[in-house]
């Protein structure tokens, strides 16, 4: 028996929105402790309110559900910068993909451009008088220059240029990233709870906060036992190329940056850290010395007696 869930699902896939809703309204009254019909429920409406409380009860009920830890952070990242035209909440819960047609595969793709585009038939002759020899002997010679190979190595290469178009459709509107033709991003365990800089350890987030001065102290400053910390960066207004790690001595610390999932970017210093206070400097306005500072403390590790 098809429940009302998939009645939805089905519904909103075929851009449906009005059917969806009623059938997803009956999903909460059957499954209400399930995750996906808050999710699914969150994506079809426009009403960023509503979206906000569907999501969050997801996340009640199942506290590591990825499309609903996603979508809110897509909601909170709006508060600060606009969203690209046509971005929406579904291309984060990713539970729908495209409202519309369903994608072609790539031999469907691959048909339907080949119908676009017949092989001409070869030109007959109305002429009814029969041609001399000097034009049969020029006909041979031209049809015995066509390379039958050449043309079945053209069409060959015409159909897979075809087949790679369709597939690259078809990975698009599914939103699916194909091996080789897509750089692979490390997915995180859990997303950040918000934008900002933190320090992710044991999967737990410790924001960094942001200063417009270089802190005086350790008031404040979040501390890490780890010599190697992963510095989680989930802000699209820094630019990474004038993020610079500094020491407490100022001097400049090398280290790498994996990007991750939704645009974020895992910082890991290159070699262990010594004990003491670190920041990261984003220069503003290097003709003024304007920075933003975000420092962090490499507590040091006590060592148990022999």
């Amino acid at each position: 028996m098809t429940t009302s869930l998939e009645k939805g699902i089905e519904a909103a896939k075929s851009g449906l929105m009005e059917e969806a809703l009623g059938h997803l309204k009956d999903a909460i009254v059957e499954e209400p402790e399930n995750a996906n019909v808050w999710v699914w429920l969150s994506a079809i409406i426009e009403d960023e309110d509503k979206q906000t409380i569907f999501l969050k009860k997801a996340l009640e009920i199942d506290p590591g559900n990825r499309p609903a830890q996603r979508g809110l952070a897509f909601i909170e990242r709006k508060k600060y910068i606009p969203p690209k035209p046509g971005e929406k909440l579904s291309d984060y819960t990713r539970p729908i993909g495209v409202f519309n047609k369903p994608p072609i595969s790539p031999s469907q793709a691959a048909a339907h451009v080949a119908a676009q585009n017949p092989m001409p038939e070869p030109a007959v002759s109305t002429k009814s008088e029969t041609p001399n020899l000097l034009q049969a002997s020029q006909t041979s010679t031209t049809t015995c220059t066509r390379k039958p190979w050449l043309d079945i190595m053209l069409y060959g290469l015409t159909l897979m240029v075809f087949i790679i178009i369709g597939i690259l459709i078809g990975s698009t509107l599914l939103n699916v990233d194909i091996p080789y033709l897509s750089r692979p991003t490390q997915v995180l365990s859990v997303l950040p709870p918000a934008n900002g800089i933190f320090i992710l350890e044991d999967e737990q987030y410790v924001e960094m906060a942001m200063n417009q001065v270089l802190p005086e102290g350790t008031d404040g400053v979040p501390v890490t036992k780890s010599l190697k910390p992963e510095i989680v960066v989930n802000t699209l207004v820094v630019n990474l190329n004038r993020l610079e790690l500094h020491d407490q001595k100022d001097q400049l610390i090398a280290y790498q940056a994996v990007p991750a999932e939704n645009n974020i970017h895992i910082l890991t210093p290159e070699t262990d850290l010594e004990p003491g206070r670190y920041c990261l400097v984003y220069s503003l306005n290097p003709n003024k010395g304007e920075n933003l500072y975000w420092c962090m403390l490499v507590e040091e590790i006590e060592q148990p007696y022999p």
